[in-house]
């Protein structure tokens, strides 16, 4: 049996902001709901897997199965994957050196835990490192004002943008939620959090007061490297961080992990306004 060959570009895909088309805050939250894709349950995949592992057997009368090996790359390149989605809405205010933890993913290859279940259920999945997408959507915008003129609208100059933490083993601890608002805390010159850096998420736009919209993508694939003319031109045109581009992140996930977003804001005045975030991780069965 030939399988058709799928192309796969392993360069971050250029997702519009809203922003550019849509001035208003009415207009980006309505394209912000817009019609959700379908993505396939655990048990969606299963199925599928066993009939791509029994089809030789029912189209050649024959008790051979199609190998593992081949059932998997037709899983990946076809990007059948099982996923589960965090998502925070409602407006949140984060005020200069008042970071948030916003959300915490469930551990990866996990199941969401409800009152009817005293702990989380372990899922199938493929291998150790089994993580293969994480989607990032972020509904959020400065303070509207203030930073340099040559900086207005733009992702240069901007003290208000979110950052990741990978929580291991996050299955052995105490579910963790979004942290209250704290007092302004101290961040001394050598803090690793005092600015954005190249381990950034996103930043927002530079003095812009309509809810903006960013779509961030980590696959498995990625491979562009940190030092790269590419990774700059899509940390000067994206606001994403340079050091998040070249899959590491997903490829380094464990079964049990969980991702935490923050939200921050540096120096007088700034803050980032926080309308929705959510998260969705895709892993291997």
């Amino acid at each position: 049996m030939m399988l058709p060959l799928i192309r796969r570009f392993r360069r971050p895909p250029q997702l519009p902001n809203d922003e550019s088309s849509s001035p208003s805050g009415e207009n980006t939250q309505a394209a912000f709901e817009e019609e959700t894709p379908y993505y396939p349950g655990f048990w969606d995949v299963l199925k599928v897997r066993y009939l791509l592992h029994h089809i030789w057997q029912w189209t050649r009368d024959s008790d051979e199965l199609l190998p593992v090996e081949i059932v998997d790359m037709i899983m990946d390149a076809a990007e059948y994957w099982a996923s589960t989605e965090n998502v925070l809405e409602g407006q949140t205010v984060i005020r200069k050196d008042q970071d948030q933890m916003l959300l915490t993913t469930v551990p990866l290859c996990y199941g969401v835990q409800t009152p009817d279940t005293a702990s989380l259920k372990l899922l199938p999945h493929r291998t150790v490192h089994p993580c293969r997408r994480v989607i990032f959507s972020l509904l959020s915008h400065d303070q509207g004002w203030g930073g340099g003129i040559r900086n207005r609208g733009q992702y240069e100059g901007s003290y208000s943008w979110f950052d990741t933490e990978i929580i291991h083993a996050a299955h052995q601890r105490p579910q963790i939620g979004p942290s209250e608002e704290q007092g302004p805390a101290h961040f001394g010159p050598d803090h690793p959090h005092l600015l954005p850096n190249a381990s950034k998420l996103q930043s927002n736009r530079t003095a812009v007061s309509a809810p903006q919209r960013h779509t961030i993508v980590w696959d498995h694939l990625d491979n562009i490297r940190a030092d790269s003319s590419e990774a700059e031109e899509i940390e000067h045109s994206q606001g994403r961080g340079r050091a998040t581009l070249d899959g590491s992140q997903v490829r380094g996930l464990e079964v049990g992990d969980a991702i935490a977003v923050w939200g921050r804001a540096r120096f007088g005045g700034w803050t980032n306004h926080v309308q929705r975030v959510s998260v969705r991780v895709f892993w291997a069965i």
